[in-house]
């Protein structure tokens, strides 16, 4: 008795489920991803509810994020995104939690590209 043909490709002899093993190992891949979108499918209405339930936090910048003083059309920005008086603007009297430190390191390392001199040879 001889051997069916894959019923996918009809070239090779098919086995396992009347497949070949390339036809097999394509199915069953297939399969893999259809489960695994499937999934992801089913997870975003649970992420987009959970988005819409959260509620939008926007910054008050009339007053001071600080001392909540009225700034009037003198109030200063950090980078901390929050508004501050006079009194407040500086990082360290407001204590701002956003690393100006950091920032300056990169910004100048970005500007400012290590330069090295091939060295001489000894005579």
């Amino acid at each position: 008795m001889e051997a069916p043909i894959c019923k996918n490709c009809k070239i090779f002899f098919g086995y396992q489920d009347g497949l070949c093993s390339k036809c097999f190992k394509e199915s069953k891949t297939k399969q893999v991803v259809v489960n695994e979108v499937s999934n992801i499918i089913s997870c975003i209405p649970n992420i987009v509810e959970e988005v819409k339930q959260t509620p939008q936090i926007r910054p008050n910048s009339d007053k001071c994020a600080f001392c909540n003083k009225k700034l009037g059309p003198l109030g200063f920005k950090c980078k901390c995104f929050s508004c501050f008086c006079t009194k407040h603007r500086h990082p360290e009297e407001h204590r701002c939690t956003y690393d100006h430190k950091a920032e300056g390191i990169r910004k100048i390392s970005e500007e400012n590209p290590l330069v090295q001199a091939p060295k001489f040879n000894k005579l």
